[in-house]
Order: C-alpha cells, then sequence, then structure tokens
C-alpha cells in the first residue's frame, strides 16, 4: 500500500529546540475510502515526520 499524500508543510514550531522543534506534515486520503485497506467509515489522517541531522542525533 503507497503513502500517496494530498497535502504536505514543513513546519518550525520551536526554533529553539533544533531539529525537534521542526518537522513535516502531511495528510492521507483517498477520494473513495471504502475502497482503502481498512474499509468503510475510514476518514484521512494526518503524519508528523521528524528529520534528524543525523542518524545519532539526541
Amino acid at each position: 500500500m503507497g503513502f500517496y499524500t494530498k497535502w504536505l508543510d514543513g513546519r518550525i514550531d520551536d526554533p529553539d529546540a533544533g531539529w525537534k522543534g521542526r518537522g513535516l506534515w502531511a495528510t492521507i486520503s483517498s477520494r473513495a475510502p471504502f475502497h482503502m485497506e481498512t474499509g468503510a467509515g475510514t476518514t484521512s489522517k494526518v503524519y508528523h515526520f521528524q528529520l534528524r541531522p543525523d542518524p545519532l542525533a539526541r
């Protein structure tokens, strides 16, 4: 199942928090949600991605 976003936004919520205060927000939905794996009654969802500057960043 693919991740096809309808909207993507990069935001800085807290400039003093470094990478932890930044992130990408994306929505996922379908024009026919009853065809999705979760079935009828499925609503759209919002996901928050945080990107670290390197894998070991704390």
